[in-house]
């Protein structure tokens, strides 16, 4: 491969569709048909990194010829870039292209002899031309790249090039031979628009080496645009740990981004400098004014039009010009020298008061007055025209707008006299969060708030706030629901028993007591909903009759508690109380199923989607979605739990959303042997939620004991396992799997310090503690439905075979088959196949006959590890066929009959039959069926039944008989 130098262009990430595309394109090359790619988009979009990717994914058996074409002013070299693709390629064919003794050096042959040359290669391999920046190609390059791609279409030839979006202008060179291209068959145009905000976060790791704070990815994403090179250029200088961006541009970035704007005439670049400052809703006659006001003699229309045919500027839907990328007036604002910025400033401010329509100008330019009067240092005006966009987009419900320009409103507020109340200000503040889902801010504005009041005066109001900030500080990973904090705004409200207040700060207290399990002496379920009720006030219903629904899941009433969450969702959907919603939704869930269910996976689904309707802020739908996520990877469906992350991260999830779908992302990277991608996302969880013990609603303590656990720190994942579950109170999320992984933990330390010669008695005292503290595995409390009863009895198993793996039980192998037949009937795949994995370990090494009897239990693991893409276990499945010497890729040879002697049973009753015939008992019928004996005893009731047998030996005599009758 030659020609194409890697420029250093940031990791390739977010293009799996259009690098699909681009792979089967060059796969149809290989199969006999010639194709042409050509990839557009902006500079840095990733274009040549595109390319990169997708030619190091193609089989050695392609020749790669790349070139690039260069920028040349000074000199003109005809045929550049495909002097430098074909350079060095005598090895392949002589004469060499190019060369002294070739043709293609002349112009009039050079199309001619190339297309000769690469159909007598392609006869004997494919291959692929790259052109890299074709934009800058001459006349001769396109007229023979033209000429080849309309060359014989069996052909095993593939072109693939890319050109800069901005570079294609009106009338241009390349503007005509793309329409001429675009016409010719096997010709197609892959577009590449900016990466989302997921993608966007997934470089900012990679560049980083760690997860980044979402406050970084959102500050990244919006001044990078989703454009890769810029995002690196901003992110490369940056502290791994930064959550912000410095003040200003890096150098590197700075130069890249006004590249193409340097090309323009100077009077053109200082035109567009004005409407840098400007800012983006200038109206095109607000701008001519102050063109003509601050550069006297400057057509600012034709500097427009010119802007926008470079490519420079887009011309927006009311008529507007902004620029193409917003880097770009970041960059000249910041440029324009103070004094000029003042003036300019002021001239807008003027200017949207002399232009006909300026009533109606002002109303639809409040924001951008602020801004022009705050830029020229008129504080006075700047305060008054904030407030006024504040009020303007709280009337349209556009509520982050609304709240920026309070902020604003709040900075200006010390420098201007006679100023409104600060009270009635942070008032508005909270409410404009409130709406947002920005909790940060609304925390801020409540401290504010409390501040401000007086709780002897306004008892009501503060314990409104109390219980309103406690949410919060939940929300945010400060602190968990504290009964303290709800005891107080009960206490303060009082005052008035009958107030929506009073309801509400009951009902929040039994919240809080029941998640400390400190629920006796609370205030009685029905009359907190009785009262609340009697308010008529939605809020207050929603949160009392969840907290009954809370009380009714943990008393075991799960019809009382449905009916209680439903019309708890329903009430806050009314009050508008998305924080609510969450709360009564994830209640109807848990008193419907367990969430290690499908239909609990759906619930949150269809939550989520009513989320969507009612307008909720995308945090309050991306925690629902990865409550979703966490449902389904948990029964083993990952890509439907990785669809659900991707809408939990496609905005900026906030606290809660992160922290649920990184704890979920962590497990999934785990399952699936990304271990370091899994200790990072865990890692920055526990980040953004410090007091993450204190979270029993979170599942940190099983993740985190299982990523310890499988990154080889077994000591680190018994500790945390052990300490959660011994924990006072409520059982942390995810209490199933804390004892099985405890004893994991345990019975592979054991194994360490067996292979190593280590002591082993603390190491077995250990197991026999814990197996005495906690007799069985743990669960949550209230009635079970039938499919957590299985749930409940399969983690059981597990908790007893990996006990008797610690203990090196005789019966090892037996457990885990038992615990897989569990795990399967439990619909725990991630469980059931490492089951296999390990019942197939313990045959191979601890029982007689462990080759024939593992080959079964293996190939069912590696079946499912398969289907899972779980690669530890998948891993370990393979070693251990290997160590075996046995073939896991198709069924042994049988010499069973494939038909019983009944009618109408099924594969695996027939087996069982078979087995009961030559006299096996039910031991010896479990481990050559590789099922539990209890699966035996279910099947031959079965038998029983269908036959019309009396016990076994009369199935066995009946059988035989049919047998000697056939």
């Amino acid at each position: 491969m030659t020609g194409i130098i890697d420029s250093g262009s940031p990791p390739l990430v977010g293009r799996m569709k259009e690098l699909s595309r681009l792979g089967d394109a060059l796969q149809q090359v290989r199969s006999g048909r010639q194709r042409t790619v050509l990839v557009t988009g902006d500079a840095g979009i990733g274009k040549t990194a595109l390319i990169y990717e997708a030619i190091a994914g193609l089989p050695g058996d392609v020749i790669v010829l790349s070139g690039a074409a260069l920028p040349l002013h000074s000199i003109e070299i005809p045929y550049q870039p495909l002097r430098a693709a074909f350079r060095g390629t005598a090895g392949i064919r002589t004469p060499e292209p190019f060369s002294e003794d070739s043709a293609a050096g002349h112009p009039a042959s050079t199309p001619l002899f190339l297309d000769q040359w690469l159909s007598a290669v392609t006869a004997a391999h494919p291959v692929l031309l790259a052109i890299d920046d074709l934009h800058w190609a001459d006349q001769g390059t396109l007229d023979t790249l033209m000429f080849l791609i309309a060359g014989p279409s069996d052909r095993r030839l593939g072109l693939v090039a890319t050109v800069r979006a901005d570079a294609v202008t009106e009338g241009s060179l390349l503007e005509g031979w793309l329409a001429d291209v675009r016409r010719i068959p096997g010709v197609s145009i892959e577009r590449l628009g900016p990466l989302d905000r997921p993608a966007t976060s997934a470089l900012i790791a990679s560049l980083l080496g760690r997860e980044p704070h979402q406050s970084l990815i959102t500050e990244v994403y919006g001044r990078a645009n989703g454009n890769p090179y810029f995002t690196k250029l901003l992110v490369e200088p940056l502290d791994p740990a930064a959550s912000s961006l410095p003040p200003g541009l890096p150098p590197d970035l700075r130069t890249a981004v006004l590249r193409s704007w340097r090309a323009l005439p100077q009077s053109a670049r200082r035109v567009t400098q004005v409407l840098a400052v400007g800012g983006k809703n200038a109206p095109v006659e607000v701008f001519t004014v102050v063109v003509k006001r601050a550069l006297p003699g400057e057509d600012a229309l034709s500097v427009l039009l010119a802007a926008s045919t470079a490519g420079i500027l887009d011309r927006q839907p009311d008529g507007s010009y902004w620029f193409h990328h917003p880097l770009i007036a970041e960059t000249l604002a910041s440029e324009t020298p103070p004094e000029d910025r003042i003036q300019w400033h002021r001239l807008f401010a003027e200017a949207y008061s002399t232009v006909p329509g300026s009533g109606e100008l002002h109303h639809r330019a409040a924001a951008d007055l602020a801004q022009h009067f705050y830029g020229s240092g008129n504080y006075e005006e700047a305060y008054r025209w904030a407030l006024e966009a504040a009020r303007q987009e709280s009337a349209s419900r556009d509520w982050n707008k609304a709240l920026a320009q309070y902020h604003r409103v709040l900075e200006l507020r010390p420098k201007v006299v006679a100023a409104g109340e600060w009270l009635d200000l942070w008032q508005e503040v909270r409410r404009s969060a409130f709406n947002a889902g920005a909790f940060e801010a609304e925390l801020d504005a409540i401290e504010a708030l409390l501040r401000l009041l007086n709780e002897r005066l306004q008892p009501l109001e503060v314990a409104a706030l109390i219980i309103r900030r406690m949410h919060l500080r939940m929300s945010l990973g400060l602190s968990f629901l504290d009964p303290a904090e709800a005891e107080r705004a009960v206490q303060l409200s009082s005052v008035e028993p009958d107030s929506w207040q009073h309801a509400l700060a009951m009902a929040e207290l039994v919240h809080a007591k029941l998640w400390m399990d400190q629920y006796k002496g609370s205030p009685d379920c029905a009359k907190v909903v009785e009262a609340a009720r009697k308010t008529g006030h939605h809020r207050a219903l929603s949160f009392a009759l969840t907290a009954s629904a809370m009380a009714a899941v943990f008393s075991g009433d799960s019809g009382a508690a449905r009916e209680a969450a439903r019309e708890g969702a329903s009430e806050a959907a009314l009050a508008q109380d998305f924080w609510a919603f969450c709360h009564a939704l994830a209640w109807l869930a848990n008193a419907t199923e367990g969430w290690i269910s499908e239909q609990y996976g759906a619930i949150m689904s269809s939550g989520r989607e009513e989320l969507s309707r009612l307008g909720a802020p995308h945090s309050f739908m991306s925690k629902v979605a990865a409550d979703e996520a966490a449902s389904f990877l948990a029964i083993g469906a990952w890509e439907k739990a990785r669809t659900a992350l991707r809408t939990a991260i496609s905005f900026d999830p906030g606290p809660m959303g992160d922290v649920s779908a990184r704890l979920t992302l962590a497990r999934l990277d785990a399952l699936q042997g990304r271990t370091n991608d899994a200790l990072a996302h865990l890692a920055r969880a526990e980040e953004v939620n410090r007091e993450s013990d204190a979270f029993v609603n979170l599942n940190f303590a099983a993740i985190r004991s299982e990523l310890n656990i499988m990154a080889g720190n077994p000591k680190a994942g018994f500790e945390t396992a052990v300490a959660a579950a011994s924990r006072a109170g409520h059982a942390p999320t995810m209490c199933e799997w804390l004892l099985p992984l405890a004893m994991r933990a345990a019975a592979d330390m054991i194994m360490q310090a067996r292979d190593t010669g280590g002591p082993l008695s603390g190491l077995e005292a250990a197991v026999g503690d814990v197996r005495k503290r906690f007799p069985a595995a743990l669960h949550e409390p209230g009635q079970a439905t039938p499919l957590y009863q299985r749930q409940i009895k399969a983690f059981d198993m597990l908790y007893t075979a990996e006990t008797g793996r610690a203990l090196a039980d005789k019966r090892n192998d037996a457990m885990w088959i038992a615990a897989a037949d569990a795990c399967k009937e439990a619909n725990l795949a991630w469980e059931e196949a490492y089951a296999c994995q390990r019942a197939g370990e313990a045959m191979l090494f601890h029982t007689h006959h462990g080759q024939t009897n593992a080959a079964g239990i293996l190939r069912r693991g590696l079946e499912l590890a398969t289907t899972l893409q779980a690669a530890p276990v998948r891993t370990a499945i393979l070693g251990l066929a290997d160590h075996g010497r046995i073939r896991l890729d198709a069924e042994p040879p049988t010499t069973r009959r494939n038909t019983g002697p009944f009618p109408g049973l099924t594969t695996r009753e027939t087996d069982v039959l078979e087995q009961l015939i030559a006299g096996s008992t039910y031991k010896e019928i479990a481990a050559d069926l590789f099922i539990s004996e209890k699966t035996v005893s279910t099947h031959v009731s079965h038998l029983l039944r269908k036959t019309g047998s009396t016990n076994r030996r009369d199935l066995a005599r009946k059988a035989s008989g049919r047998r000697r009758e056939d």
